[in-house]
């Protein structure tokens, strides 16, 4: 009974730690980047059970799913990057959101150069009206009637503003101090088996095109150190601006969805929900690595 029970407890083990490492496959399949989502808790629990007696090849392939998991994740929660001079804010408006008129304050108050804005739809639209005066040039992609994704600037726009061709980005580009940016708003969908790896293709596309620095925030829908989000950073050439915290709660489950991302990376501060099931984020952000 012994002997069953340390089998079982070691098989139980192995699956849980090679979990890990098939959420390094996002790249192969997008099933990957849904069991990234599961890195964290999974190195704990790889953690935890080596204090257990095992064999040393299953020891050995429990340590290295634990620094795997926990090297590629808490670094992203304790780091703290530096405030740059482009202030960018982000946030999922929430389609039904009723406090706009709070919403449109704390985004005044943050005095903000730009804003990027998701799921601007049919019934919250009204909301760029409300903030015309203070970000007179502003871009809608509209990609379904409530899964608008916008970008809202208080200097005029340099070029033709684009979006990608399904959901996932708007980008406008913008004059910040003398140089030149892309801004990019991102909204991608839940992950696997939901439509994230299509629309994160198409923004990656969308990215890949556009010359120059560029600058993302947004609603993600997927954990940062997923393979789809890596590539979206890959290809803009941009690090995360720190420090990483939890967004949106899922049945009482933190999730870090909504962040941002610069050629220097930056500084991050969190505002409340207002109306919103997700927080603001206000990010200070570098343009040169």
């Amino acid at each position: 009974m012994r002997q069953l029970f340390r089998f079982s407890g070691g098989m139980t083990l192995l699956v849980l730690c090679a979990g890990v490492l098939f959420g390094f496959g996002g790249h192969v399949h997008p099933l990957g980047d849904s069991l990234a989502l599961l890195r964290m808790p999974l190195g704990i629990v790889c953690a935890a059970g080596l204090v257990f007696q095992m064999p040393k090849i299953l020891r050995i392939f429990g340590v290295a799913a634990t620094t795997l998991a926990l090297g590629t994740t808490a670094p992203l929660l304790v780091a703290s990057g530096a405030e740059g001079p482009l202030l960018l804010y982000t946030k999922n408006l929430l389609y039904r959101n009723s406090d706009l008129p709070a919403l449109a304050a704390d985004i005044r108050a943050s005095a903000a150069d730009v804003v990027t804005l998701q799921e601007v739809g049919q019934r919250n639209d009204v909301f760029l009206t409300m903030l015309l005066n203070d970000y007179p040039h502003q871009h809608l992609c509209r990609f379904s009637g409530w899964s608008g994704v916008a970008v809202l600037s208080k200097t005029p726009f340099e070029g033709a503003p684009q979006c990608s061709t399904h959901r996932g980005i708007a980008a406008a580009r913008i004059v910040n101090e003398g140089q030149a940016v892309w801004v990019a708003s991102v909204h991608l969908p839940w992950p696997y088996p939901y439509d994230h790896a299509r629309s994160a293709t198409s923004a990656t596309t969308l990215l890949a095109q556009l010359e120059g620095p560029i600058v993302m925030g947004g609603d993600f829908n997927i954990f940062p150190w997923a393979s789809s989000v890596r590539e979206l950073r890959r290809v803009s050439q941009t690090r995360l601006a720190r420090p990483l915290r939890p967004t949106y709660n899922l049945y009482g489950t933190p999730l870090f969805l909504d962040y941002v991302a610069a050629p220097g990376g930056g500084r991050v501060t969190y505002r409340d929900r207002l109306g919103s099931d997700h927080l603001g984020v206000l990010a200070a952000l570098h343009l040169s690595g």
